[in-house]
């Protein structure tokens, strides 16, 4: 009777399984514009499991510094992808992430060998029937080797898998944005160096010229043609650059510590990194900016927001799937002896297990806050599509602002050196003051290196640019393994 009342109570949940049928989001038609502000997409289902086997660096070809045309800023960041000392652990974590053991992976995660019902050795004492009763006393000794295996018939186990999964390439996603950021700060680091040298040399050529023009002043304050409060002037200005030499030196070497730091060296002041014949580029042409939603599959942070709505989804259907019995086939050889005399009675028993919790008051309330968390995680997405929207779009204003700022400062920079040029020449022919002279090459000073970090600012924009529009490379950084 009990059969076939677990029979057809088996067969009933077969064919009512199919009313329990996964959460999956449709996602709408992306935005086609960056200047059309419609209804962000929502997010699918993101890609399950992670390729184990390690892949080569990434090429220059495929990455936006290659548009720098510099080999050993390739170099740099490559070797930085390789020995980061903190990239290097975040990679490893993804990796333990994977192998989870609360992950149901492969067939044998619900698979059970061994002794799995009570082994030993028993007295037992008992009162046998018929009336007077007969008392019989003897011993028990039973070992045997079962087997179980969980049948997901229901999809509890591949939800809790899927979920499981995706946590770990979540953890990847964190990863790749940590990598998109590391060559974003070697490149900053790069020309911040470049920069620094230009500007010591800068300096060097300005405190060159304004000890020559020192020299002419002090020779017409000798003829009496010139006050002595020329030559202070002159000498405090002199004075004034010189100091700033040792400054530049000083973020020089701080700069290549922490160049060093990154690519997983031993910190060091010197300037051995960046080869000494490289200046800073020019501005290589703009990138494509494509469309927002090609941002749900070039930037980290939209990946990432995909897969937490993901990670809901699937936990929904895990607890949809809870609801159903667990099923198990069962197996077991063993063997039972009764007594001293007694001999060895060999079992064996095969069948199926059926577990049922019809009540859970956990379940219940996992079952009222998915939903919440999903709708919670959907908000985050929209949000995340627009900050990532609203990040290319700054860094393309500030790149063109700062690109019209670096002609106007360039422009300027040939007239100061015209005016300083022509103020010069009446002050030496006697037909202009000092003061002339003081406050163009005043002037001069300020432009030129206005126009200089106007440059590098350019190309701290263009490479904002670069990491807003993201990139895939970044999924192959993190699959390098020693």
């Amino acid at each position: 009777m009990r059969l076939r009342f677990s029979l057809a109570l088996l067969a009933t949940l077969c064919s009512g399984c199919e009313l329990i049928r996964p959460v999956v989001v449709e996602p709408p038609l992306a935005p086609s514009s960056y200047a059309i502000a419609v209804e962000p997409p929502t997010p699918s289902s993101a890609p399950e499991g992670v390729p184990a086997q390690p892949a080569e660096p990434v090429t220059q070809d495929s990455v936006w510094w290659s548009a720098f045309a510099d080999p050993a800023l390739d170099t740099a960041i490559q070797e930085c992808f390789g020995e980061n000392l903190a990239l290097r652990d975040a990679r490893e974590l993804i990796y333990e992430n994977q192998l989870d053991p609360a992950v149901p992976q492969g067939w044998w995660y619900p698979l059970q060998v061994g002794i799995l019902n009570p082994a030993g050795l028993s007295h037992v004492v008992a009162n046998v029937p018929p009336a007077p009763p007969t008392r019989t006393e003897y011993s028990v000794a039973t070992v045997g080797v079962g087997v179980a295996y969980q049948v997901d018939l229901f999809g509890a186990l591949e939800a809790q898998r899927r979920a499981g999964l995706n946590f770990a390439e979540q953890q990847r996603q964190l990863t790749e944005g940590r990598v998109q950021d590391l060559a974003v700060r070697i490149t900053q680091l790069w020309f911040d160096i470049l920069e620094a040298r230009a500007l010591r040399d800068l300096t060097l050529r300005q405190i060159d010229y304004n000890k020559e023009l020192l020299r002419l002043i002090r020779a017409r304050f000798e003829q009496h043609l010139t006050p002595r409060l020329v030559v202070l002037q002159q000498e405090q200005l002199l004075v004034n650059l010189e100091s700033q030499v040792p400054l530049i030196a000083t973020r020089n070497a701080l700069l290549n510590s922490e160049l060093k730091s990154l690519l997983g060296r031993v910190p060091n002041p010197a300037d051995d990194v960046v080869p000494l014949d490289r200046q800073l580029p020019d501005l290589p042409p703009p990138p494509k900016l494509g469309t927002p939603d090609d941002l749900n599959a070039n930037t980290p942070e939209m990946r990432l927001a995909e897969l937490r709505v993901a990670e809901v989804e699937h936990r929904i259907n895990a607890n949809l799937a809870s609801w159903l019995p667990t099923i198990q086939l069962v197996g077991n050889v063993g063997a039972s002896k009764y007594g001293l005399k007694e001999p060895v009675l060999g079992e064996s028993v095969v069948g199926v297990n059926l577990t049922w919790a019809l009540f859970d008051g956990r379940r219940v309330t996992e079952y009222m806050r998915l939903p919440i968390q999903l709708q919670r995680r959907q908000v985050q997405y929209q949000l995340a599509l627009h900050t990532a929207i609203g990040r290319v779009q700054d860094a393309v204003v500030q790149e063109e602002n700062e690109a019209t700022s670096l002609r106007s400062l360039r422009a300027q920079v040939q007239l100061g050196r015209q005016l300083l040029d022509e103020a010069r020449r009446l002050f030496e022919q006697g037909h202009s003051d000092y003061l002339t002279v003081l406050t163009a090459l005043t002037n001069l000073v300020g432009l030129e290196r206005a126009s200089l970090q106007a440059q590098r600012l350019l190309l701290n924009h263009r490479v904002e640019v670069y990491r807003s529009l993201g990139g895939t490379w970044s999924h192959d950084v993190t699959l390098i393994r020693e």
